[in-house]
């Protein structure tokens, strides 16, 4: 009886035995689970984008200490030549496409890396309604959606930085808010127009919210080319309507003293003013032409804001923060300003030139000459500045470009101390930007 069993135990041992091709199955199976679980790794990483830029520069000055420097900041009090890093961004898009490259869904998130600290730039969610995909919604911190030159980004701009105008109404670029867009699919034969609306806190990215103001933006663009898209072209129009709490309960307006001069007038000192807002009003439109020709890919950018902006005697910037000064008024001015680009690649190859015009007059309704007269309270916030801009770039390839660009900043000669004639405050960028994807 035992060897019996010891027989069958065995032989039973002996049939479980797997045969070669079994054997062989196996593995294909399991390199087949091991293979999928990878490509389905694959597949998720596939929606995740990571790039960046960075900016090393040197600067120039012909003059120490330039407060009020447009071309990357103030310069301290001693210095008229420094190093720095400008930008070093680092941006994070997570986001998934439909059949038709359609992005149904995206989360981004960017962060600038430079000597004075870590910044948030960019942080929000986007998405387009599965059921009406010409419709989308984006909330969070993004761009203020007015004009071209404020959302046109850093890393492939041919100029070191905005312009006065873009920088003085729309410090930082940036807000916290809400969008709803309206742009047809790709596949649609309207994908050539973009309408946009608005509503951000107004106080920037990086500063809490101090009034319950909000500010509007609505903008519509188009963007179309001919057949063999040599020829591209684009255009806007743009309206901001915001404003924030006034810091005393004075108003004052434009008007004139005793002798007929330009004065600073209060016209309300109610103290239901200091619940009240101050109103800021933008208009806007603004043109893009890109010829590509045997000379090169010329491009050709203008754009024109006016409006009514408040500030202060000493500012005509937006706010970021509630002013608690004693004599932070309110100062409304009417404004215009505008810049124009010429960008040249010369004959297809890695040279460009640009050009570039720009003028910001914080005040319409004064002349310079105006300005500093005896018995009258305007101030330097009330001049005009224009400032030419010519530069070289060369692009090594696809990630290295090296720029040297001279602002030459120019004020007509006022009667108020410091500004008799042309302050020097030119400024001379060399610049090495590396962008990788």
């Amino acid at each position: 009886m035992i060897s019996l069993l010891l027989l069958t135990a065995s032989f039973t041992g002996f049939a479980q035995e797997e045969t070669p091709e079994e054997n062989m199955e196996k593995r294909i199976s399991t390199i087949e689970n091991s293979v999928q679980t990878m490509d389905n790794t694959l597949q998720k990483l596939s929606h995740l984008k990571i790039t960046g830029y960075v900016h090393a520069q040197f600067q120039m000055t012909d003059s120490m200490g330039i407060i009020n420097s447009y071309a990357g900041g103030a310069f301290a009090k001693d210095v008229d030549k420094r190093f720095g890093i400008r930008r070093a961004r680092l941006k994070f898009v997570w986001d998934k496409q439909d059949e038709e490259m359609n992005t149904m869904g995206a989360a981004v998130f960017q962060i600038d890396f430079i000597q004075t600290g870590v910044t948030l730039r960019d942080a929000y969610l986007m998405g387009l309604l599965p059921c009406a995909k010409w419709i989308g919604l984006r909330v969070g911190a993004f761009d203020k959606v007015f004009g071209y030159e404020v959302v046109y980004s850093s890393g492939t701009r041919e100029t070191p930085e905005r312009g006065r105008m873009s920088q003085t109404l729309f410090p930082g670029e940036k807000d916290l808010g809400a969008e709803v867009f309206i742009q047809p699919t790709k596949t649609s034969r309207f994908n050539f127009f973009k309408l946009q609306g608005a509503v951000y806190n107004g106080t920037g990215v990086l500063n809490n919210d101090f009034d319950r103001k909000k500010d509007f933006i609505g903008r519509l663009t188009f963007f179309k080319n001919n057949k063999s898209e040599s020829v591209k072209y684009s255009g806007g129009v743009s309206y901001y309507n915001g404003g924030h709490k006034n810091a005393t309960k004075f108003k004052y307006e434009l008007g004139t003293n005793a002798d007929g001069n330009p004065n600073w007038n209060i016209v309300d000192s109610s103290a239901d003013n200091l619940s009240a807002f101050s109103k800021q009003i933008y208009k806007g439109v603004d043109g893009q032409v890109n010829v590509d020709w045997k000379g090169g890919i010329t491009s050709l950018r203008a754009e024109y804001i006016f409006g009514n902006q408040t500030g202060t005697p000493t500012g005509s910037a937006t706010p970021r923060t509630l002013a608690t000064g004693a004599t932070d008024h309110s100062y409304t001015r009417s404004f215009n300003g505008a810049y124009f680009y010429w960008v040249q690649n010369i004959l297809h190859s890695k040279h460009n030139i640009v050009i570039k015009y720009d003028w910001y007059d914080p005040n319409t309704k004064v002349t310079e000459s105006q300005i500093g007269q005896k018995g009258t309270n305007l101030t330097a916030s009330d001049i005009k500045f224009s400032t030419l801009g010519l530069g070289y770039y060369y692009n090594l390839d696809e990630n290295w470009r090296f720029l040297i660009y001279a602002d030459m900043v120019k004020n007509k000669a006022t009667q108020l101390a410091g500004y008799t004639q042309d302050v020097k405050d030119n400024v001379l960028t060399l610049r090495v930007q590396y962008r990788f994807f």
